[in-house]
Protein backbone atom coordinates (compact mmCIF):
# COMPACT_ATOMS: atom_id res chain seq x y z
CA UNK A 1 0.00 0.00 0.00
CA UNK A 2 1.27 3.48 -0.85
CA UNK A 3 1.89 6.00 1.91
CA UNK A 4 -1.23 8.03 2.69
CA UNK A 5 -0.14 11.61 3.13
CA UNK A 6 -2.01 13.82 5.57
CA UNK A 7 -3.09 17.16 4.21
CA UNK A 8 -3.01 20.18 6.51
CA UNK A 9 -6.86 20.31 6.65
CA UNK A 10 -6.93 16.61 7.60
CA UNK A 11 -4.40 17.25 10.35
CA UNK A 12 -6.48 20.21 11.56
CA UNK A 13 -9.45 17.86 11.98
CA UNK A 14 -7.29 15.79 14.35
CA UNK A 15 -7.15 18.69 16.80
CA UNK A 16 -10.90 18.34 17.35
CA UNK A 17 -10.29 15.31 19.57
CA UNK A 18 -8.75 17.66 22.15
CA UNK A 19 -12.28 18.79 23.03
CA UNK A 20 -12.66 15.62 25.12
CA UNK A 21 -9.60 15.98 27.40
CA UNK A 22 -10.14 19.77 27.54
CA UNK A 23 -13.71 19.27 28.81
CA UNK A 24 -12.61 16.74 31.43
CA UNK A 25 -9.82 19.00 32.70
CA UNK A 26 -12.20 21.99 32.81
CA UNK A 27 -15.01 20.09 34.54
CA UNK A 28 -12.76 18.90 37.36
CA UNK A 29 -11.10 22.32 37.73
CA UNK A 30 -7.60 20.90 37.39
CA UNK A 31 -6.08 24.22 36.34
CA UNK A 32 -4.37 22.42 33.46
CA UNK A 33 -6.47 23.79 30.61
CA UNK A 34 -4.15 26.68 29.81
CA UNK A 35 -1.10 24.44 30.18
CA UNK A 36 -2.65 21.98 27.75
CA UNK A 37 -3.26 24.76 25.23
CA UNK A 38 0.30 26.07 25.55
CA UNK A 39 1.76 22.55 25.28
CA UNK A 40 -0.26 21.75 22.13
CA UNK A 41 0.68 25.05 20.46
CA UNK A 42 4.36 24.63 21.35
CA UNK A 43 4.41 21.02 20.18
CA UNK A 44 2.81 21.95 16.86
CA UNK A 45 5.06 24.93 16.13
CA UNK A 46 8.22 23.12 17.21
CA UNK A 47 7.47 20.05 15.11
CA UNK A 48 6.57 22.12 12.05
CA UNK A 49 9.83 24.04 12.42
CA UNK A 50 11.85 20.85 12.88
CA UNK A 51 10.04 19.19 9.97
CA UNK A 52 10.99 21.97 7.54
CA UNK A 53 14.50 22.13 8.97
CA UNK A 54 15.00 18.38 8.61
CA UNK A 55 13.86 18.57 4.97
CA UNK A 56 16.81 20.90 4.41
CA UNK A 57 19.10 18.83 6.62
CA UNK A 58 18.36 15.60 4.78
CA UNK A 59 18.72 17.23 1.37
CA UNK A 60 22.03 18.94 2.17
CA UNK A 61 23.33 16.03 4.31
CA UNK A 62 26.58 17.57 5.51
CA UNK A 63 28.38 15.77 8.36
CA UNK A 64 29.44 19.02 10.07
CA UNK A 65 25.93 20.47 9.93
CA UNK A 66 24.56 17.20 11.30
CA UNK A 67 27.09 17.33 14.15
CA UNK A 68 26.09 20.94 14.84
CA UNK A 69 22.44 19.92 15.09
CA UNK A 70 23.36 17.15 17.55
CA UNK A 71 25.32 19.74 19.56
CA UNK A 72 22.22 21.98 19.77
CA UNK A 73 20.04 19.02 20.79
CA UNK A 74 22.43 18.12 23.60
CA UNK A 75 22.62 21.75 24.84
CA UNK A 76 18.81 21.93 25.07
CA UNK A 77 18.72 18.54 26.83
CA UNK A 78 21.45 19.75 29.22
CA UNK A 79 19.38 22.69 30.44
CA UNK A 80 16.22 20.58 30.63
CA UNK A 81 17.99 17.87 32.66
CA UNK A 82 19.28 20.29 35.28
CA UNK A 83 15.97 22.16 35.56
CA UNK A 84 13.84 19.03 35.86
CA UNK A 85 16.31 17.47 38.29
CA UNK A 86 15.62 20.51 40.50
CA UNK A 87 19.26 21.56 40.56
CA UNK A 88 20.65 25.05 40.16
CA UNK A 89 22.30 26.02 36.87
CA UNK A 90 25.85 26.29 38.08
CA UNK A 91 28.67 26.42 35.55
CA UNK A 92 30.14 23.15 36.79
CA UNK A 93 26.86 21.26 36.49
CA UNK A 94 26.08 22.65 33.03
CA UNK A 95 29.49 21.69 31.68
CA UNK A 96 29.58 18.26 33.32
CA UNK A 97 26.05 17.22 32.28
CA UNK A 98 26.66 18.47 28.76
CA UNK A 99 29.97 16.59 28.53
CA UNK A 100 28.42 13.39 29.86
CA UNK A 101 25.41 13.51 27.53
CA UNK A 102 27.42 14.51 24.45
CA UNK A 103 30.06 11.83 25.06
CA UNK A 104 27.40 9.17 25.67
CA UNK A 105 25.51 10.09 22.49
CA UNK A 106 28.65 10.12 20.35
CA UNK A 107 29.74 6.68 21.62
CA UNK A 108 26.31 5.18 20.92
CA UNK A 109 26.02 6.86 17.50
CA UNK A 110 29.45 5.74 16.34
CA UNK A 111 28.92 2.17 17.51
CA UNK A 112 25.49 1.64 15.92
CA UNK A 113 25.97 3.76 12.79
CA UNK A 114 29.45 2.50 11.98
CA UNK A 115 29.49 -1.11 13.21
CA UNK A 116 25.83 -2.18 13.22
CA UNK A 117 24.14 -0.34 10.33
CA UNK A 118 27.54 0.10 8.63
CA UNK A 119 26.71 3.38 6.92
CA UNK A 120 29.02 4.29 4.06
CA UNK A 121 28.91 7.88 5.43
CA UNK A 122 29.08 7.86 9.23
CA UNK A 123 26.88 10.88 9.99
CA UNK A 124 24.29 10.50 7.22
CA UNK A 125 21.33 12.64 8.28
CA UNK A 126 18.63 10.09 7.41
CA UNK A 127 19.91 7.74 10.13
CA UNK A 128 21.94 9.95 12.47
CA UNK A 129 19.29 12.54 13.35
CA UNK A 130 16.34 10.18 14.10
CA UNK A 131 18.47 7.69 16.05
CA UNK A 132 20.17 10.45 18.04
CA UNK A 133 16.81 12.06 18.78
CA UNK A 134 15.29 8.85 20.11
CA UNK A 135 18.30 7.97 22.23
CA UNK A 136 18.70 11.52 23.54
CA UNK A 137 15.02 11.82 24.46
CA UNK A 138 15.25 8.71 26.61
CA UNK A 139 18.62 9.80 28.05
CA UNK A 140 16.96 13.04 29.14
CA UNK A 141 14.27 11.19 31.07
CA UNK A 142 16.73 8.82 32.71
CA UNK A 143 19.19 11.60 33.54
CA UNK A 144 16.46 13.55 35.29
CA UNK A 145 15.46 10.51 37.37
CA UNK A 146 19.01 9.37 38.14
CA UNK A 147 20.59 12.74 38.94
CA UNK A 148 17.63 13.83 41.06
CA UNK A 149 17.70 10.54 42.98
CA UNK A 150 21.45 10.74 43.54
CA UNK A 151 21.72 14.30 44.83
CA UNK A 152 18.49 14.47 46.80
CA UNK A 153 19.14 11.00 48.21
CA UNK A 154 22.60 12.13 49.29
CA UNK A 155 21.16 15.30 50.78
CA UNK A 156 18.49 13.40 52.71
CA UNK A 157 20.96 10.87 54.13
CA UNK A 158 23.92 13.02 55.09
CA UNK A 159 24.41 11.10 58.33
CA UNK A 160 24.85 7.84 56.43
CA UNK A 161 27.32 9.44 54.03
CA UNK A 162 29.34 11.00 56.87
CA UNK A 163 29.27 7.69 58.76
CA UNK A 164 30.93 5.92 55.82
CA UNK A 165 33.59 8.63 55.62
CA UNK A 166 34.22 8.50 59.38
CA UNK A 167 34.83 4.77 59.13
CA UNK A 168 37.60 5.22 56.60
CA UNK A 169 35.69 5.03 53.34
CA UNK A 170 36.85 7.17 50.43
CA UNK A 171 34.38 9.57 48.86
CA UNK A 172 33.83 7.14 45.98
CA UNK A 173 33.07 4.34 48.43
CA UNK A 174 30.81 6.56 50.54
CA UNK A 175 28.64 7.61 47.57
CA UNK A 176 28.48 4.07 46.16
CA UNK A 177 25.04 3.18 47.63
CA UNK A 178 23.57 6.49 46.40
CA UNK A 179 25.11 5.90 42.97
CA UNK A 180 23.68 2.39 42.96
CA UNK A 181 20.19 3.63 43.86
CA UNK A 182 20.28 6.31 41.17
CA UNK A 183 21.29 3.81 38.47
CA UNK A 184 18.58 1.35 39.50
CA UNK A 185 15.86 3.98 39.54
CA UNK A 186 16.86 5.48 36.19
CA UNK A 187 17.13 2.06 34.51
CA UNK A 188 13.77 0.68 35.68
CA UNK A 189 11.50 2.57 33.20
CA UNK A 190 13.55 1.45 30.19
CA UNK A 191 13.77 -2.13 31.48
CA UNK A 192 9.99 -2.20 31.99
CA UNK A 193 9.49 -0.89 28.46
CA UNK A 194 11.87 -3.50 27.01
CA UNK A 195 10.10 -6.31 28.88
CA UNK A 196 6.66 -5.45 27.47
CA UNK A 197 7.50 -4.06 24.02
CA UNK A 198 5.74 -5.88 21.19
CA UNK A 199 3.15 -7.51 23.45
CA UNK A 200 1.76 -4.50 25.30
CA UNK A 201 2.89 -1.71 22.99
CA UNK A 202 4.12 -1.10 19.47
CA UNK A 203 6.84 1.55 19.71
CA UNK A 204 6.88 4.71 17.65
CA UNK A 205 9.81 3.91 15.37
CA UNK A 206 8.47 0.49 14.40
CA UNK A 207 4.98 1.88 13.80
CA UNK A 208 6.38 4.74 11.74
CA UNK A 209 8.39 2.40 9.52
CA UNK A 210 5.41 0.11 8.95
CA UNK A 211 3.19 3.10 8.09
CA UNK A 212 5.84 4.29 5.63
CA UNK A 213 5.72 0.96 3.80
CA UNK A 214 8.64 -0.97 5.33
CA UNK A 215 8.39 -4.70 5.97
CA UNK A 216 7.37 -5.48 9.58
CA UNK A 217 10.46 -7.70 9.92
CA UNK A 218 12.75 -4.85 8.87
CA UNK A 219 10.93 -2.55 11.30
CA UNK A 220 11.37 -5.10 14.10
CA UNK A 221 15.13 -5.41 13.51
CA UNK A 222 15.54 -1.65 13.63
CA UNK A 223 13.38 -1.42 16.74
CA UNK A 224 15.51 -4.02 18.54
CA UNK A 225 18.61 -2.03 17.60
CA UNK A 226 17.03 1.20 18.85
CA UNK A 227 16.06 -0.35 22.19
CA UNK A 228 19.61 -1.61 22.66
CA UNK A 229 20.92 1.88 21.82
CA UNK A 230 18.45 3.57 24.16
CA UNK A 231 19.21 1.31 27.11
CA UNK A 232 22.98 1.50 26.63
CA UNK A 233 22.83 5.26 26.09
CA UNK A 234 20.68 5.94 29.14
CA UNK A 235 22.85 3.93 31.51
CA UNK A 236 26.05 5.43 30.09
CA UNK A 237 24.76 9.02 30.24
CA UNK A 238 23.46 8.65 33.80
CA UNK A 239 26.74 7.10 34.93
CA UNK A 240 28.85 9.80 33.27
CA UNK A 241 26.46 12.57 34.36
CA UNK A 242 26.77 11.67 38.03
CA UNK A 243 30.49 10.90 37.78
CA UNK A 244 31.35 14.19 36.05
CA UNK A 245 28.99 16.44 38.02
CA UNK A 246 30.05 15.01 41.39
CA UNK A 247 33.48 16.57 40.85
CA UNK A 248 31.90 20.01 41.29
CA UNK A 249 29.72 19.43 44.35
CA UNK A 250 32.21 18.24 46.98
CA UNK A 251 34.92 20.29 48.64
CA UNK A 252 38.42 19.07 49.55
CA UNK A 253 37.09 17.68 52.84
CA UNK A 254 34.44 15.67 50.95
CA UNK A 255 31.60 17.85 52.24
CA UNK A 256 28.54 17.82 49.98
CA UNK A 257 27.48 21.29 48.79
CA UNK A 258 23.70 21.37 49.26
CA UNK A 259 23.51 24.80 47.63
CA UNK A 260 23.23 23.15 44.23
CA UNK A 261 19.75 21.91 45.22
CA UNK A 262 16.70 24.06 44.58
CA UNK A 263 15.05 22.44 47.58
CA UNK A 264 17.46 22.36 50.50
Amino acid sequence: MDIIDLTWPQLAIGFAILIIPAFILWKFKTGLLSKMGIAVVRMTLQLIFVGYYLEYLFEYDNAWINMGWIFIMVVVADYATIDRSELKRTKGLLISIFGATFLGIIIIDIFFLRFVIQLPELLAAQYTIPITGMVLGNCLRSNVIGINEFYYGLSGHQERYRYFLANGASRREAIYPFFQGALKKSANPTLASMATIGLVSLPGMMTGQILSGSSPLIAIKYQIMIMLAIFSGTILSVYLGIRFSSKFVFDKQDNFNKNILKKN
